[in-house]
């Protein structure tokens, strides 16, 4: 009887101590938000996008959706949690003007933080013409605090079916 009352509070405090050992406390600096990428849009075609073809780049903030994701769970009915429209934040976005070939560059500057950037970012790009988007990127293109230097970026746009 006496061992268990000994060995209750030692497993306790094993425990809370294993938990502190793994947390760590970042002590550096923190960088400056303001930040720049530069990079390429590439896509695969037989034939040049046409002149009346728009590409835009955008710097997006993932993390806001699952926010509001998670508010709406917690606070909504069930039947409403769906309808709650579930908007990224817009860091940047940028118009990249029609040059010749089929990697299309681009320089895009946008403001986040240390703690965002930790999260990390996504770059999108889609490229419209004749009234419809025609290239859209599919795969999340991941920018975080750790490969945000890493210059030139190749985003890779891929056919939007149509």
């Amino acid at each position: 009887m006496n061992l268990r009352l000994f060995l209750l509070p030692l497993a306790c405090a094993v425990t809370l101590l294993a938990g502190c050992a793994s947390a760590s406390l970042d002590l550096r600096p923190e960088t400056d938000p303001n930040r720049v990428l530069r990079g390429t849009v590439n896509f695969r075609s037989e034939k040049p996008l046409p002149a009346d073809a728009e590409i835009y780049v955008r710097v997006i903030d993932p993390s806001s959706t699952e926010q509001t994701r998670l508010a709406a769970s917690r606070d909504l009915p069930v039947q409403t949690r769906a309808q709650v429209p579930l908007m990224p934040t817009i860091l940047a976005e940028q118009r990249v003007p029609l040059a010749a070939g089929f990697a299309l560059p681009f320089q895009i500057e946008f403001t986040a933080s240390d703690e965002v950037m930790r999260r990390g970012v996504n770059v999108e790009a889609r490229i419209s013409f004749g009234g419809a988007v025609r290239y859209r990127t599919i795969s999340a293109h991941l920018v975080t605090l750790s490969n945000v230097a890493r210059n030139p970026y190749e985003v890779w746009v891929m056919s939007a079916g149509r």
